[in-house]
């Protein structure tokens, strides 16, 4: 059976992990290393190879990955995550507690991190309950702050948006009404764009920038009274990404639904639920990856390049 670029990449990542979390810096043996990584010398020696062959361009995962030959061994180690020592806040143990104990086999590492974190300084710091509802993240409370503060100066607010029909992605709005429906919160505003009030979801607000100029809050806005009113595009976004045929074989492991082109590119149709993910998710492949679809989602990813 030929072999899968998924079994190979996790072959890669468990040996960038356990070389780079040694407490040694001496070289490994090949021999050595084939056996504790259970697998043929030969094996060992292609994936070492495929690491040193690597372009910067694909390797962000792996920081500044050095890998070493010797006579009878060879030394690797990255500086990014994988290094020792591995440190994680309260919160990120108990999250990580949570999902080893519903993970197979993962109930006994589960209850002996639930034991560490009971004696650690840090768990007076952590937080009491998880929330699973409306909470805004990170990302959309800064938003929602942005969006509050011209809403009270009456400043215009321009923001980068990932629309779910396409619209351009640069605006300028004037925030009138802030509101939420189910988990979603919405800035209710006149966009000069298309001179006429919508209702931006702020999840899609990629970015947003509080503007010196002021508006003049608009006589004809009809304040949202109930929830049915503020609905607005809640599904998610098409988008179609291109891959290039450099990478085409492992994206066809990855997102076996795709569409081979007739120039070699491999076509995936996303359903994005979440700008944010998308634009990350694409930014991963370099110049090897192009959104197709919707001019929204293309313009955000460029933004960013």
């Amino acid at each position: 059976m030929p072999e899968t670029a998924p079994a190979q990449v996790a072959r890669l990542v468990h040996l960038t992990a356990w070389m780079s979390q040694r407490d040694t810096g001496t070289p490994v043996p090949y021999p050595s290393a084939a056996k504790h990584l259970r697998v043929s010398e030969t094996t060992l020696r292609q994936d070492l190879d495929t690491l040193v062959r690597l372009t910067d361009e694909y390797k962000p995962w792996l920081s500044s990955l050095n890998v070493v030959f010797t006579a009878g061994g060879f030394m690797l180690a990255s500086q990014g995550p994988f290094r020792r020592p591995f440190r994680l806040t309260g919160d990120e143990t108990l999250a990580l507690a949570l999902g080893l104990a519903t993970a197979r086999g993962g109930q006994k590492l589960a209850g002996k991190l639930g034991a560490l974190l009971a004696k650690s300084p840090a768990v007076a710091r952590a937080t009491a309950t998880i929330g699973l509802g409306p909470t805004p993240s990170e990302h959309v409370e800064e938003v929602l702050g942005l969006a509050r503060e011209a809403l009270a100066t009456h400043r215009k607010l321009e923001i980068n948006y990932c629309g779910s029909k396409g619209e351009p992605g640069q605006r300028v709005i004037h925030p009138h009404e802030i509101v939420q429906r189910l988990v979603w919160w919405y800035v209710i505003a006149w966009c000069e764009e298309v001179g006429g009030f919508r209702h931006f979801r702020a999840d899609r607000l990629l970015e947003a920038k509080l503007l010196v100029t002021e508006f003049a809050p608009r006589s004809d806005f009809k304040p949202i009274t109930h929830a049915g009113e503020v609905f607005r595009a809640d599904e998610t976004i098409s988008a179609a990404v291109a891959f290039s045929p450099k990478i085409a074989r492992w994206l066809k492991e990855k997102f076996p639904g795709g569409k081979q082109q007739s120039d070699g590119r491999y076509l995936v149709t996303f359903q994005v639920a979440d700008p944010a993910w998308f634009v990350r998710e694409v930014l991963q492949y370099g110049s090897e990856a192009e959104v197709l679809s919707p001019d929204s989602l293309r313009e955000a990813v460029k933004r960013v390049t």
